[in-house]
C-alpha cells in the first residue's frame, strides 16, 4: 500500500493523511490525487526525489545539511508509525487501511499532547 502522510517537523505531529493506493504507483501520482489539495496552505513541504515535479515540495537538489536534518525528522515520524502493530500486520480488507492509518496518526498526535 502507498499512503501519503504530511508531518510537521517542528512538533512531530501528523497534519494530513491521504488515501491509500496500490503500492506500485508513483509517489507523485498519489500525492497529486490525494494530498495536493489538503496541503495547499503549507509553504514548506519536503520530499524525496520522487516529488521533483511537484511545485509544492522542496527536494534535495544541492544536498544541504539543513534539508537533510528536516527530512530525517520526517522519516523518523514515519518510522514511529511503523511501531504500531496494527499497521505492520494489517489483516483486514484493503479499504480499511486508510481508516487504520488515520486512527494511528491521531493516536500518535495524542501521545505527543499527553505523554
Amino acid at each position: 500500500m502507498n499512503i501519503q502522510f504530511t508531518f510537521r517537523a517542528r512538533d512531530r505531529r501528523f497534519i494530513a493523511v491521504g488515501d491509500s493506493w496500490p503500492g506500485n504507483r508513483n509517489d507523485i501520482v498519489v500525492f497529486r490525487a490525494t494530498m495536493a489539495e489538503q496541503v495547499a496552505g503549507y509553504r514548506l513541504l519536503i520530499g524525496d526525489g520522487a516529488y521533483r515535479s511537484a511545485l509544492e515540495a522542496i527536494t534535495s537538489r544541492n544536498k544541504s545539511k539543513a534539508f537533510a536534518k528536516r527530512r530525517a525528522r520526517a522519516e523518523h515520524g514515519i518510522a514511529r508509525l511503523k511501531d504500531y502493530k496494527v499497521l505492520r500486520q494489517h489483516r483486514r480488507r484493503g479499504g480499511t487501511i486508510i481508516d487504520t492509518a488515520r486512527a494511528v496518526a491521531v493516536l500518535h498526535n495524542l501521545k505527543i499532547d499527553y505523554p
